[in-house]
């Protein structure tokens, strides 16, 4: 594919991106995305077969993307996972204020009917960087005992929520909100001790029984 046509695709899924994070998808239209792109309509036909073909390859994308920042946040040596997560996280928010749409299509897309099983597959991949993550701040004693997926998917909605409010502009980055938001995030699957009787019981150990 030649360095022209590679710009004019990466136009269009960054058109796509916009549009459909913002209008939606079933209201952007192919005008619409043309428009954006600055392309004439039958030029996305030259590089998708249809809107739909657009939408899963932008998906595609940023989840790819996606994991491979949490798979870089659970790489080296020296942090804990809660300060990889938080990291990670705070990445987000910056992505957030300088590139609302990117973050938007990685956290919070909510047509998952239109997306196919390659784009799954992406999603899953993003996924799985974070369980990884999770699961390692098991290991280390930091992480709350109890299934990953679920301190995962607690961990991410606060995080998402946070993302969210900067993608709006209700808050910066470094609004002291979003701070206390991914605090609250990590605080929700940390493991804590609670002293009970004399004895110290984990926070996230099932009822009556003591570490």
């Amino acid at each position: 594919m030649s360095e022209s046509a590679l710009t004019t695709r990466d136009r269009l899924i960054g058109a796509a991106r916009e549009l459909f994070t913002t209008a939606g998808y079933h209201a952007t239209t192919t005008p619409m995305l043309a428009k954006r792109a600055g392309v004439a309509e039958g030029t996305i036909y030259r590089h998708f077969p249809s809107k739909q073909a657009l939408l899963n390859a932008a998906y595609r994308e940023i989840q790819y993307w996606g994991a491979a920042l949490a798979r870089d946040a659970g790489t080296g040596t020296g942090r804990t996972v809660g300060e990889r997560l938080g990291g990670l996280a705070r990445q987000w928010l910056e992505i957030a204020e300088r590139d609302p749409a990117r973050i938007r299509l990685l956290l919070a897309w909510k047509n998952p009917g239109e997306l196919d099983e390659a784009s799954r597959t992406a999603a899953a991949e993003f996924r799985t960087a974070l369980e990884h993550l999770i699961a390692l701040g098991k290991q280390e004693g930091t992480v709350r005992a109890g299934v990953v997926e679920l301190w995962t998917s607690v961990w991410l909605t606060l995080s998402t929520f946070a993302t969210e409010k900067v993608a709006t502009r209700e808050w910066s980055a470094h609004h002291p909100h979003a701070a206390a938001t991914l605090d609250a995030a990590w605080e929700a699957i940390a493991w804590r001790p609670i002293v009970m009787g004399g004895g110290a019981a984990r926070a996230s150990d099932p009822v009556g029984e003591v570490a």
